[in-house]
């Protein structure tokens, strides 16, 4: 589940099901109300992330990225927009998003690594690139203003070789220039799996 506040301070839980994508009002926990529910692949794993007054959800199931516009949710709106389904496979195990630049980082789903959406247009996320050499399940990106990375947008990666279940550990991307991702380093922890 995510969080999202709305224009009029309303607090959403944004919810992956197993069939789709639910919002609830619980801006009043014991009083909580359910704004909509949009159908999605069926899948036992759904992720949901927001940025500015968009929310996007992947699932294992397929579909790519959908893309719902919140901008009337405090008029208990949800509109679906269409769906991304460029940069490869459709189905994603998660997503991360990088608010500073604009960035949205889709991870897993078969055998894919890390692929990379533009929020230039938030309604319309524009794929631009991929790091397709092993793996990745999960991951976390970090803007650096100090130290030899000041500047730098760093992927840190979790996933391996062999869907993850080889040379399993955490690689180090730079991905500050898209079009020429960096490979970094790798880093290993024991009892990876």
């Amino acid at each position: 589940c995510w969080g999202y506040v709305t224009p009029f301070g309303r607090e959403i839980a944004i919810v992956g099901l197993s069939g789709g994508t639910g919002f609830v009002d619980v801006t009043n926990p014991g009083a909580s109300e359910i704004i909509a529910f949009i159908p999605g692949p069926t899948s036992l794993w759904r992720n949901v992330k927001t940025y500015q007054n968009y929310c996007y959800a992947v699932s294992e199931g397929g579909g790519g990225i959908q893309v719902f516009d919140l901008a009337n949710i405090d008029n208990g709106v949800v509109t679906q927009l269409p769906s991304v389904t460029t940069g490869g496979g459709q189905s994603t195990h998660t997503m991360i998003i990088n608010t500073q630049t604009g960035y949205l980082y889709r991870m897993g789903g078969g055998s894919n690594g890390v692929r990379v959406y533009s929020l230039s247009n938030p309604a319309s996320p524009t794929f631009v690139a991929q790091w397709q050499d092993k793996y990745t399940h999960d991951g976390f990106v970090v803007n650096y203003t100090s130290g030899p990375y000041a500047g730098k947008e760093i992927v840190f990666a979790c996933g391996g070789l062999n869907g993850g279940f080889q040379d399993t550990g955490v690689d180090i991307l730079d991905v500050t220039n898209k079009s020429n991702i960096q490979y970094l380093s790798h880093a290993t922890y024991s009892g990876r799996a």
